[in-house]
């Protein structure tokens, strides 16, 4: 097992889990799991090629024990899946662009769906009481982004558009790493 691949007992302490950090401030008897649990998440965030018996012995607790609690966090749907973490601005130089997108009421479920269906598209939501779409998307290039905006200018139902363009990342988006 190489450094790059696991959490040294020493590091655990000095690595801050954003899971614990964004729980701090809730009250943990209202959490569908304990302390234990959040812990083994956090390891996994960290680096889901963790082997069970790494984690128990990082918690000081037992193979069987983690491996118990992943199924029963799978079961329950609070974990639902384990990935690779692929940074696609390192591979293809993506250009990331966020969209606010003005929709006909009548035909918000319709677009949602068509868009959804873009591979380009990595996460698409509404805006709350707003008949208002808001997506974020990778493209390789400018001539990309702007045959997407020339089918949505196309696209019966679409009142207008803002598309914001990405140029420095404050806070990565570990998922795309951009």
């Amino acid at each position: 097992m190489t450094e790059e691949n696991s959490v040294k007992k020493d590091d655990s302490k000095n690595y801050e889990c954003d899971l614990s950090v964004r729980w701090s401030h809730i009250d943990s008897s209202i959490l569908p799991f304990d302390d234990l649990d959040k812990e083994i998440m956090c390891f996994l965030r960290y680096n889901a090629r963790m082997s069970n018996a790494e984690i128990a012995k990082m918690l000081n607790t037992s193979e069987a024990t983690v491996r118990r609690r992943i199924n029963e966090l799978v079961k329950k749907k609070i974990i639902t899946g384990f990935s690779a973490l692929v940074d696609l601005h390192t591979i293809e130089n993506s250009i990331k662009v966020c969209i606010r997108i003005d929709v006909d009421g009548d035909k918000l479920d319709s677009i949602a769906k068509t868009l959804s269906e873009n591979s380009n598209i990595l996460s698409l939501y509404r805006r709350r009481s707003q008949n208002q779409l808001l997506l974020q998307g990778l493209f390789l290039n400018l001539e990309a982004i702007q045959e997407f905006e020339d089918d949505l200018a196309r696209r019966g139902g679409i009142i207008k558009y803002d598309t914001m363009v990405v140029s420095k990342a404050y806070k990565k988006d570990p998922w795309v790493g951009i």
